[in-house]
């Protein structure tokens, strides 16, 4: 699941277990957890400037990941088409494995396709990318 806050952060939360895929829409939907994120988001702005698109909270509980992040506008247009297709996936939960086995591509090339998109994007993480990417 992501939430995008106007105040240019994105907000993501996924199962940790492979194949688990994004939090279903139901939490998107919930007024409770959205007021909670939107005070989290001003609680951070509040604390000062984040640096580039580092995540500024990674946190795993009760199985889930949370990363919040600053969104970053980005030009997808640097992206392949096959590229986008395995940030899509990535940003779905799919392991290296998954997107391997999904695309009929090898785990070398599934490694190649996110070391060039982590450059073209300028990030170093899988969240990061997914964050940017949601940003646009």
């Amino acid at each position: 699941m992501l939430m995008r806050f106007a105040s240019g952060w994105a907000f993501l939360v996924w199962g940790l277990t492979p194949g688990e895929g994004v939090v279903g829409e139901a939490v998107d939907q919930d007024e409770r957890v959205r007021t909670l994120l939107s005070a989290l988001v001003r609680r951070v702005r509040e604390l000062g400037p984040v640096e580039g698109g580092a995540p500024v909270l990674d946190v795993s509980e009760l199985g889930l990941r949370v990363v919040l992040t600053p969104a970053v506008r980005v030009d997808v247009g640097v992206l392949s088409p096959r590229e986008l297709e395995v940030a899509r996936m990535v940003g779905m939960g799919f392991t290296n494995k998954m997107i391997a086995s999904s695309l009929g591509i090898s785990l070398y090339t599934v490694s190649t396709h996110l070391r060039r998109i982590f450059a073209k994007l300028d990030v170093s993480t899988r969240a990061a990318m997914v964050a940017v990417l949601a940003g646009r």
